[in-house]
């Protein structure tokens, strides 16, 4: 096992100390963990898709400040494993998006500090026209808004005759939503009668989030009451209430009883979808609705006319209580090559005449083709050093307009990504390679309305890979790779610290004396670096160093891998760059950190009365004056660190100062406490290790 402090610092916790004592972890209880409120949202969904679910599980820990977890699934999969900072109450959250009609459970699995798994969270989706049953997840977002309505009343009142067919007041209503495309649905509800028909608004990528709806109400005698409008999830449940619009309808008896006759309107006509954008390799069907209403009870006659001149004749019953009803219309396009589009509208036969305007869908028709799929690099069949990288590539072209296309390698699959192309467009794939082997994979893709079984994929791409160890003179050290990770996804912030490991390879070679050790130190290009640490070979071969920090400050920098002994030897640097709070990396205050030096804890071993007051004080050298504050922190073993201090180091005074941590109370220790000073701006530096115990007589 590696001394802890090879192990990178992943965050900076701070002490609890003050005047008081330094609490040892010797006396805590065992930790103790439930999860509850684990549930779906939505639990059960209709309409169209892609669409997505929230899960979530609410976790309570006592007795440890970490959290590690991760989520499993009825589909045998399993989410990654997470670690966030424990409480008493930590909400953790999956979401999936789903492209077809599924379900299933989802289960919050506890790896520690205590291994549990929760009770599961059932969910839905029924598709209503979408793809099939095949998952695609994307980067988690925050669950969506529900859709918001408001309502307002276009006659406020009415007083008079209520002449046949009545007096009718028109209600205008304004349903949003936060994003697009979206599905909605709604209903009137009428203080007089209460709900209405349940009614389906379709927002699609190219609409407002705004849309008016109308409903009218035909009054034959004087009533007074409110309308508003009802926002439903797909299970009928109100998400939200419109304000209510108030109504005053006053009849005074008409001067001729004749009834007037019954009349019939159309309005709110659409069609679903409006827009098909991808291959035709199969039928495609659209679907008009529109909604009939009547000044009173009476039997509607009415027929579809559709462009190509199909008309589809109807009747709807209209009775007291309801007097609209919803009607639709399937269009199912056998070919879509040979259509680019069509329209409908409705014609009233009985009572009246009356002919809507038509509604319009189109189809665009495009062509997916994959080609050059091939091995980019290396040159094939390759002989030479191991590991290599060997790079796939295929190019994707569509043609006839632009198109979201879905794709993914095969052989090992990776996760299916859709992206919006028009033309060519080349993808690569880099297939990390360690020993002698052949491998395969195939580039396959789909146009997302033709996602559903509908995949095209290339030959098959085969490689051949034979690993001869080199024969360098010395110890060699690879590039750097940095890359970086954060516990929830955005900016990095204080609160939110980027984690980021630096990592290069190590190779000894043939012709040298083992068993060998290796030491070496990383180092950045503001001057900072790390301990010195070791590798131990006891053949030639190649080993991976690696180091971990984190980042709650701005900064960009380029990091490597210096060998100290046998040789010295520097390895390539890498770069990377990390943005805090939204602020760009400071300007360099001036000087730099040379060395930290002569770290002491006095006294390094007590025995007698606790608990103890113990001095830590290091020496810090800077190559010239620096503008800013130095920071730096104390960081020991057993899980506990001094509070962030700070020194300063001004125009015209010394370049080297020693600074003390006075006065901190510690009670007995199991053993030895090893720590060291680590300066962390302007530049990361730190200091050898240094011990001390105290034994408690």
């Amino acid at each position: 096992m590696k001394p802890w402090w090879k192990v990178a610092l992943t965050a900076i916790t701070t002490l609890s100390l003050s005047a008081g004592a330094l609490t040892g972890p010797a006396q805590a209880a065992a930790p103790a963990v439930k999860v509850a409120a684990v549930k779906a949202s939505p639990a059960r969904y209709t309409g169209s898709c892609p669409a997505s679910t929230v899960f979530s599980a609410t976790v309570s820990v006592k007795g440890a400040t970490r959290l590690t977890y991760r989520w499993v699934r009825s589909d045998g999969s399993k989410g990654a494993v997470k670690t966030v900072r424990a409480g008493a109450s930590v909400t953790v959250r999956d979401q999936r998006t789903f492209t077809g009609t599924t379900r299933g459970w989802q289960a919050v699995q506890v790896l520690s500090p205590k291994k549990l798994t929760s009770k599961r969270a059932y969910f839905s989706v029924t598709c209503e026209g979408g793809p099939g049953d095949s998952v695609v997840v994307v980067r988690p977002k925050t669950e969506p808004a529900p859709p918001k309505a408001s309502a307002e009343v276009t006659v406020s009142g009415s007083s008079g005759t209520c002449p046949t067919p009545g007096r009718t007041l028109t209600f205008t209503g304004t349903v949003r939503v936060s994003r697009v495309p979206a599905a909605v649905t709604y209903r009137w509800v009428d203080s007089d009668g209460g709900a209405l028909g349940t009614e389906r608004l379709w927002f699609s990528a190219k609409d407002s989030t705004r849309r008016t709806v109308t409903s009218s109400r035909t009054f034959l005698a004087g009533q007074s009451g409110t309308r508003w409008i009802e926002i439903l999830d797909p299970d009928g449940k109100v998400l939200s209430t419109s304000g209510k619009a108030p109504y005053r309808v006053t009849c005074t008896p008409p001067s001729t009883p004749t009834p007037p006759p019954a009349t019939a309107t159309v309005s709110d006509l659409w069609v679903s979808p409006e827009t098909y954008q991808g291959e035709c390799v199969r039928p495609l069907e659209f679907t008009f609705k529109a909604v009939i209403s009547a000044s009173k009870a009476t039997k509607v006659t009415y027929k579809w006319i559709r462009s190509d001149g199909t008309t589809v004749p109807g009747e709807a019953d209209l009775r007291d209580g309801d007097l609209t009803k919803i009607i639709s219309l399937p269009w199912q396009v056998a070919d879509p090559t040979k259509v680019s589009g069509g329209s409908a509208r409705v014609q009233i036969t009985s009572p009246g005449n009356v002919t809507t305007a038509p509604v319009k869908f189109a189809i665009t028709c495009v062509t997916l083709t994959i080609s050059e799929a091939k091995v980019a690099s290396p040159a094939q069949p390759y002989t030479g050093t191991c590991p290599v990288t060997v790079r796939t590539t295929a190019t994707v072209t569509v043609t006839g307009g632009s198109a979201a296309v879905w794709y993914g390698w095969k052989y090992p699959g990776t996760s299916a990504r859709a992206e919006v192309i028009s033309g060519s467009k080349t993808f690569t794939m880099d297939w990390p390679v360690g020993a002698t082997s052949t491998g395969s994979t195939a580039f396959h893709a789909a146009t997302a309305d033709g996602y559903n079984g509908t995949w095209k994929e290339s030959a098959p791409i085969t490689w051949s890979v034979t690993c001869k160890a080199a024969e360098p003179d010395g110890i060699t050290v690879s590039e750097a790779k940095v890359t970086t990770w954060s516990r929830d996804p955005g900016p990095c912030t204080t609160q939110n610290p980027y984690q980021l490991t630096a990592a290069a390879m190590v190779t000894a070679p043939k012709g040298m004396t083992y068993p060998l050790t290796v030491s070496y130190r990383w180092r950045w290009d503001d001057g900072g670096y790390w301990h010195e640490e070791k590798l131990t070979f006891t053949e030639p071969g190649t080993q991976r160093a690696a180091h971990r920090w984190s980042a709650s400050r701005s900064k960009a920098a380029k990091v490597w891998l210096e060998v100290l002994t046998p040789a010295r030897v520097q390895g390539e640097a890498g770069e990377y760059s990390v943005t805090c709070d939204g602020k760009p990396p400071a300007p360099n205050p001036g000087g730099k950190i040379l060395s930290v030096t002569n770290p002491t804890i006095t006294p390094s071993a007590h025995t007698g009365p606790c608990p103890v007051d113990l001095k830590a004080s290091a020496t810090i050298t800077v190559s010239a004056p620096i503008s800013g504050p130095v920071e730096y922190v104390w960081q020991f073993d057993n899980d506990t660190s001094s509070p962030i201090q700070s020194v300063e180091f001004p125009s015209g005074g010394p370049l080297t100062k020693t600074v003390e941590w006075k006065n901190w109370r510690a009670v007995k220790t199991s053993g030895k406490v090893t720590g060291y000073l680590q300066v962390l701006t302007p530049n990361t530096a730190v200091s050898e290790p240094v011990s001390y115990s105290v034994t408690c007589a």
